[in-house]
């Protein structure tokens, strides 16, 4: 539901002090035009007032502005919020303030969210509402007009190494509204032509030679992605090496155990030194035999069997 209503007054300031009473709003929520600047006439006759005409949604614009100034409140964030139209169903809310650089993000990237956030807040319906749907577009401190020049000159000049070097350049992950800008840029430059390529957030932008034709080259992202393979790179490395490795120490020879003679040695060290250097012409599926200790190994060796009687008697 709209409301489109012209009102009038001695000046501009005037007739929006009008619109906002009659309305029963804040003059902050009134998205006007103004038609008709006010003239002042000869001696103060023949004058013509100001002239605005008042058009707004109701309920989504009153919303929309209601939760950014909730949201900077509950941040603690003192900036200048202020609402404009730029089409027929669309807003613009700029928020302008020392402080209001913590909601413009990397690249945007907060600023997308804050935007997304705001437009699920301005079209929220109730079950038996029925309204218009308005596009709402946040801007923090002009930054998106920054963004966009720094978008267009980016474009211009990778346009040109484009074809220079004929080879076709793959741009960093961007949001769709920066695509466009780099798409718009690049359709007035002859001979180089744009596609995009990736999913969701991942989504490139490539620019290539039109004579050479589309191709997607080899993948430089926007370094971390580099420095992510390189690390994988390392950690197969790694365990390629301690795979050599465990292979090694399988097939090498276990070491012999220590011990020094004339001592005695303990089942432990016994048993490492009968599988060390055990007889190789016994069958392997014999079973391994045991001994008391060192010198009934010796005696076995040599054939004694005094010791094994003595044992058992």
């Amino acid at each position: 539901m709209k409301q489109e209503v012209i009102f009038t007054g001695k000046t501009v300031e005037l007739a929006i002090s009008q619109a906002a009473e009659e309305l029963g709003i804040e003059k902050d929520q009134l998205v006007y035009e103004v038609i008709e600047q006010e003239k002042s006439g000869f001696l103060g006759i023949g004058g013509t007032p100001a002239k605005i005409k008042v058009q707004r949604t109701i309920a989504g614009e009153v919303v929309a502005k209601e939760f950014i100034d909730t949201l900077l409140s509950d941040m603690e964030i003192t900036a200048e919020v202020s609402m404009t139209a730029s089409k027929k169903s669309d807003r613009e809310i700029s928020i302008v303030g020392e402080e209001a650089g913590v909601l413009i993000g990397h690249h945007g990237d907060t600023l997308e969210a804050l935007q997304y956030l705001t437009n699920l807040a301005a079209n929220k319906r109730e079950e038996d509402e029925s309204r218009d749907y308005v596009h709402i577009t946040v801007d923090v401190e002009n930054y998106r007009a920054k963004r966009e020049a720094t978008l267009r000159t980016l474009a211009r000049r990778m346009a040109a190494k484009v074809a220079k070097t004929g080879k076709s350049v793959m741009l960093e992950p961007m949001s769709p509204y920066e695509r466009r800008i780099i798409h718009s840029e690049i359709q007035g430059i002859e001979g180089v032509s744009t596609n995009s390529v990736g999913v969701d957030s991942g989504r490139r932008v490539v620019i290539y030679l039109e004579s050479a034709g589309f191709s997607v080259p080899a993948r430089k992202g926007d370094g971390r992605g580099d420095r992510s393979s390189r690390r994988s790179d390392r950690r197969s490395d790694r365990r390629r090496d301690g795979a050599r490795a465990s292979s090694k120490s399988e097939n090498k020879k276990p070491a012999a155990p220590m011990y020094d003679d004339g001592e005695k040695m303990s089942a432990e060290e016994l048993s490492d030194l009968i599988s060390t250097y055990g007889s190789k012409e016994k069958s392997a599926r014999e079973p391994q035999k045991k001994f008391k200790d060192f010198d009934e190994y010796i005696n076995s060796i040599l054939g004694d069997t005094s010791s094994e009687g003595d044992a058992d008697n």
